[in-house]
């Protein structure tokens, strides 16, 4: 059985196409041809190109992902043709299996079993290395990181030796028991409707595809597959799938600046989807295929198109651009639907088989029952979830109809888990020189205390809460240090400040290679989100440079200032308010204090946001050798606050990794211990000693996150990798002090010149209006 896998490939996809070279050298067994189909020249005759299975460049006429197939299938000479994307891979037993398989006949529609992950390469190949058995999968993989079902007994053919003897098997049980498949036949194939949708990973017969002449659609920019995927289903009998998943399919999550066909801007792609359905449909004699398409259809005009219509909104994966030109999407749909089964239509819910009747008898637009329909659907999820979401969809009905409040401000910082940060800075800065002038509103989460409710002008509002929804929706200023929800709207006449909230160190959004504990639209998502922000407050040039490229925002809509929550670090009387902080803590005054605070890590985490942390600082010997002298103030990362241990250390810790204000801590502190946090670009301003303790350098600086600076080079302080190192270097600080001070004015020079403790006002200035504080 021989293969031959064709890849079309663009230009800007040549790294990819390396990656899956090595790939198909893992392969298990050569015995296949591989066609890529890419219009820009590429030399196969040097040796990394020289490979143990041939290799041919396809070259077609214009740029379509079917012109690009069609073009290679007809040089194509293998028994099977393979579908195999640039970007994508397959498991080193993939075609091995499926060669094993007896028989394979020629009606039959083969699949590889995608399995999709939001990993790149290098990270997916790593997990797979570092599991203990060989086809075992990532356990991020999936959108819903579900458990796999139906594992494939794979017996070798040893262990087959070993059944007993009285158990004589059938040869095609003996190959079931070995590559284990699924194979539906009549209409039990129709229930795996949508996994033959998908040209990627399928085995098709090269003879039944050149025999019947069937091609991809070479006009349809977007869904070309659909015409000869619906062919080829009917003139095959039977769908095989491999039991267990061999088709590592990538799923983009740079959608931004890497999309994938179906996450391009494409105003039209409704268009393109029912001009697909429609050529398929009307090309359909088989009664069970004409059915089994119809329904998928419709199911997705029910599921998607109804949304798309009513509010213009992202809905899922396929459907990122807003829809144009509604009329001839409505005159398309009223075409289509003439061709649709009945029955099909017959089966979709009461109101929306009304909706799509009445496009049917004619094309009209049913604005009202679309928004009917959708906004059912909303309340319906609520009501399944008990209530929960009730908040957020009166924001999108009914408060952002509401008048804006011209002078009514909404303040979160760390997504309402204190007060502190930037906007506290701010807050307080208008409190001061602009009394009485605004409502302040500021978020907060349940039970977070030292918030400021008893401040003439001000609220706490819950977040999430009915208040929460109705200020976020109706004050004309937003001063937010993070990131406002996904779903915000930004109404017109409003004005959003981010504040961001430190100098960056390791790589951010669009710098990263792949986020892999969170959402795997979070790049998607930050860019859409950060469209929404009128100014991004910057505390030096470097993160002007850095946020431009990472954030991709535009530079002139940065405000060049410093950070206005380090205001505190240079103020006239920051010594006695030191001393006052540390009498609020009760720390003796006579105690020097060593400020720990370290970040989290990447790989470390429970789930989605939720992230571990070990505490590879050694307190007990630090207690042992420096409780006369010091204290340890803990300060974590908010992220991982909750998940440290410090009971058993006496008065010798202070975990403080709850306050609110860091930079109140950096005050009283004497010489900080950090290691990848940016808040040593903050404490530099004190021009005291910092540590860096990074046991784990080589790997998160390789591996996890990857930096901005070269931090064997560029920090005011030295890299300890050792408790013995970090514990050396607090018994001998004046020297620490001496060796790191030409180093420590070059860093201040370059990352807080713009720190002089006026910082607040530069924002105020900028942000506000003069009719704004009049």
């Amino acid at each position: 059985m021989k293969f031959s896998i064709i890849t079309p490939c663009q230009p800007a996809e040549l790294s990819q196409l390396l990656e899956l070279r090595q790939n198909l050298v893992n392969q298990t067994t050569h015995d296949f041809e591989w066609l890529i189909a890419l219009n820009t020249p590429l030399d196969l005759t040097t040796p990394d190109w020289q490979l143990p299975f041939a290799v041919h460049q396809v070259s077609f006429d214009g740029s379509t992902l079917g012109a690009a197939r069609n073009a290679a299938m007809a040089t194509a000479v293998g028994d099977w043709l393979v579908f195999v994307d640039s970007d994508d891979y397959l498991t080193a037993n993939a075609l091995a299996e499926v060669s094993a398989i007896q028989p394979l006949s020629a009606d039959t529609l083969a699949d590889l079993y995608q399995y999709p992950t939001y990993e790149p390469h290098t990270s997916f190949v790593a997990s797979q290395e570092q599991a203990p058995i060989a086809d075992s999968l990532p356990k991020w993989g999936g959108p819903k990181r579900r458990q796999l079902k139906n594992r494939a007994v794979n017996l070798n053919e040893a262990m087959l030796n070993q059944l007993s003897s009285d158990q004589q098997l059938a040869p095609v049980a003996a190959n079931w028991l070995q590559h284990k498949y699924v194979r539906c036949t009549g209409d039990d194939r129709w229930a795996q409707f949508n996994r033959q949708l998908k040209i990627t990973g399928k085995v098709i017969d090269r003879r039944l595809v050149q025999d019947n002449q069937l091609v991809f659609d070479t006009s349809n920019a977007l869904y070309p597959d659909y015409a000869f995927l619906t062919q080829v289903m009917a003139r095959t009998s039977s769908y095989l799938r491999l039991a267990d998943p061999t088709y590592i399919r990538v799923k983009h999550n740079d959608p931004i600046n890497q999309p994938s066909v179906h996450q391009l801007e494409a105003p039209d792609r409704w268009q393109q989807r029912l001009a697909a359905w429609h050529t398929s449909l009307a090309n359909i004699s088989d009664e069970g295929l004409h059915l089994a398409f119809s329904r998928y259809c419709l199911n997705r005009i029910h599921r998607y198109l109804y949304m798309a219509l009513a509010t213009g909104a992202t809905v899922d994966d396929d459907d990122t651009s807003t829809i144009s030109n509604v009329p001839q999407l409505i005159t398309q749909l009223h075409d289509f639907l003439q061709l649709v089964d009945a029955e099909a239509l017959g089966e979709i819910s009461m109101l929306s088989r009304h909706i799509l009747n009445k496009i049917r008898r004619q094309p009209v637009y049913p604005h009202h029952a679309i928004n009917r329909i959708v906004h059912l659907r909303q309340l319906g999820r609520v009501i399944k979830h008990r209530g929960r979401g009730i908040t957020r969809l009166s924001y999108m009905w009914w408060f952002t109809k509401l008048p804006i409040k011209p002078k009514t401000i909404l303040y979160e910082s760390f997504l309402g888990r204190n007060f502190s940060d930037s906007p506290k800075a701010v807050y307080n800065y208008l409190q001061a020189n602009y009394p009485g002038q605004f409502k302040h509103v500021w978020i907060s989460n349940p039970g977070v205390t030292g918030m400021p409710d008893k401040r003439p002008n001000t609220i706490v509002v819950k977040r999430f809460g009915w208040r929460y929804m109705y200020y976020l929706a109706t004050a004309k200023f937003q001063v937010i240090n993070m990131r406002q929800p996904k779903w915000f709207v930004k109404r017109p006449s409003t004005k959003f400040l981010a504040t961001w909230h430190g100098t960056p160190l390791k790589h951010l959004v669009f710098d990263m290679d792949n986020v892999a504990s969170a959402n795997p639209l979070y790049k998607q998502i930050f860019f859409q989100q950060s469209r929404q922000w009128d100014y991004l407050v910057t505390a030096n040039q470097f993160s002007v440079d850095v946020f431009e490229h990472a954030f991709m925002y535009p530079v002139e809509k940065m405000l060049k200032s410093g950070y206005p929550r380090n205001d505190i670090l240079s103020a006239p009387d920051r010594d006695a308010r030191a001393r006052q902080i540390k009498e609020q803590l009760g720390i003796p005054q006579d105690k020097k204090i060593i400020l720990y605070a370290p970040t989290w890590r990447d790989d470390d985490y429970y789930g989605v946001g939720d992230y571990k942390f070990t505490l590879k600082l050694d307190i007990n010997r630090l207690r042992r050798e420096l409780c006369d002298e010091y204290v340890l103030v803990l300060r974590t990362h908010y992220f991982i606050t909750e998940h440290l241990d410090t009971t058993g250390f006496g008065d010798f810790v202070y975990n403080e990794s709850s306050y609110d204000d860091i930079a109140e801590l950096y005050l009283i502190s004497d010489v900080l211990i950090t290691d990848y946090s940016s808040v040593f670009f903050d404490y530099a301003i004190l021009k005291r000693p910092i540590l860096y303790f990074v046991y784990d350098y080589e790997k998160y600086g390789s591996v996890l996150r990857g930096f901005y600076l070269d931090m064997e080079k560029d920090l005011p302080g030295p890299l300890l990798k050792t408790n013995d190192d970090v514990l050396a270097a607090l018994h001998n600080l004046p020297q620490v002090t001496r060796d790191y001070a030409a180093a420590y004015q070059t860093f201040s020079q370059r990352f807080n010149v713009w720190e002089d403790g006026h910082a607040t006002q530069r924002v105020v200035d900028a942000f506000f209006d003069q009719d704004d504080l009049k």
